[in-house]
């Protein structure tokens, strides 16, 4: 898998999809399950600062992440050693572009055309806008493991997403660790620092 490819893998599993600095082993959150979830599907305007890596089997990479979603409208940045020199990925309901230091700009109607046009295989990338908030996307068939009124592990259209670490924050239980992996495909993000704007 060649470099412009994996840039392309995160940047394509990003978009489907008051400060906070993260600490480890947050106690369990003050709602129940069901309420955290209805509140979290409900917060559609967040920013998230942290890293990225992606593990196949040939290779092992990572960037910096600030990925920032505002109703539908979505901007990601990498930068860093995977990003050599930055990629930016901006889209909505009605296309996604994706610009990569010393490429051409893509274009498509969704981010899963996208990446199946470039790199030949697909990902849910609309979930994972859920899935980074920890809470099951919506409409969709899926198993949920609880720990302390929080996602342990989502497994959905066949991907295993577990949760290691949470941070709590206005009443919010936010991700700090995931891992989502498929097969020999593995994908870690680690938040140091979320935002929601109520």
């Amino acid at each position: 898998m060649s470099i412009r490819t994996l840039i392309l893998s995160i940047t394509l599993l990003l978009s489907g999809c008051s400060g906070l600095t993260t600490t480890p082993d947050a106690p369990p959150p003050s709602r129940s399950w069901d309420e955290l979830q209805q509140a979290l599907l409900s917060a559609d305007n967040w920013q998230l600062r942290g890293k990225i890596g992606i593990r196949t089997t040939d290779q092992n990479q990572s960037a910096n992440l600030y990925w920032q979603q505002l109703q539908q409208h979505y901007q990601i940045e990498l930068t860093g050693p995977l990003g050599q020199g930055g990629a930016r990925i901006e889209g909505n309901n009605e296309g996604i572009t994706i610009n990569i230091a010393g490429e051409e700009p893509l274009w498509a109607a969704s981010p899963e055309r996208l990446m199946e046009q470039t790199l030949g295989w697909q990902f849910p990338v609309r979930e994972l806008l859920y899935w980074a908030r920890g809470i099951p996307a919506p409409d969709q068939p899926f198993e949920l493991t609880l720990s302390q009124q929080r996602a342990q592990k989502i497994l959905q259209n066949n991907w295993e997403i577990n949760y290691l670490r949470f941070s709590n924050q206005q009443g919010y239980s936010l991700p700090e660790k995931i891992i989502i992996r498929q097969n020999d495909l593995r994908f870690t993000i680690i938040a140091k620092e979320w935002q929601i704007k109520l």
